[in-house]
């Protein structure tokens, strides 16, 4: 009956439909700014200077695709995920598919596998990601400067996501929203007092980054699936 993290821009539409339906009701925010972006090692930043998407054009062979040499490597989201086709279309507007090879990994556990893995390295990688994460809060890491997102350009970022033929005008960054709190619209009914709870509730962003940091390094989540 509740959706504790919407990240109700990957979903706008579906969103949309919905609570105009009736069927579901935003019980307000779990935590402030759910931010996406494109990364990078900070110490990659440091030692050459990448800063911006552009940037990831000139020093493509740091990232080099182990699979295909004459490319480097983008670690999108994983296969199904909305996120994936967002960068998808992000990539053809920004015209970094031109130097990139795309890998949408299986599992979300294969995708923090292979960022977490080349930090661990000391190794470039170059991929998707967002916050509130243990990943994020485990490792150091440079967030690529975008151009800043509005309400247009995101429109055409929408039609290259659903078009795969399509090539956006334009790209920019995720806007960072609220995270928020979707229940049943029978839930009210069914547990007032629940409901009550959550609409008061906010956690906020960085109790859960140092929470799900601490989780992972004193392996609690492989406890709890024992």
């Amino acid at each position: 009956h509740v959706n504790m993290e919407l990240w109700q821009q990957n979903i706008i539409d579906w969103y949309d439909e919905e609570i105009a339906a009736g069927n579901m009701i935003n019980a307000g925010m779990t935590y402030e700014g759910g931010p996406q972006f494109f990364t990078i090692p900070q110490y990659v930043h440091d030692q050459y200077g990448i800063t911006t998407v552009e940037d990831m054009k000139e020093h493509w062979e740091l990232f080099k695709d182990p699979e295909d040499n004459s490319k480097g490597l983008f670690i999108n989201c994983a296969i199904g995920w909305q996120c994936a086709e967002v960068n998808r279309a992000k990539f053809k507007a920004y015209k970094l598919d031109e130097y990139y090879n795309i890998l949408s990994p299986g599992a979300a556990a294969a995708m923090d596998a292979a960022l977490a893995g080349a930090q661990m390295k000391t190794e470039p990688v170059f991929g998707y990601y967002w916050a509130p994460t243990s990943l994020m809060g485990m490792y150091d890491w440079y967030v690529l400067e975008e151009p800043e997102y509005t309400d247009s350009c995101w429109e055409e970022v929408i039609k290259g996501r659903a078009d795969e033929t399509y090539t956006p005008k334009e790209a920019c960054a995720y806007e960072t929203l609220p995270i928020d709190k979707g229940i049943h619209s029978s839930l009210p009914d069914l547990a007032p007092d629940v409901v009550d709870m959550l609409k008061k509730m906010n956690v906020g962003l960085q109790p859960i980054n140092v929470t799900a940091a601490w989780a992972v390094e004193n392996d609690i989540q492989s406890d709890w699936e024992k």
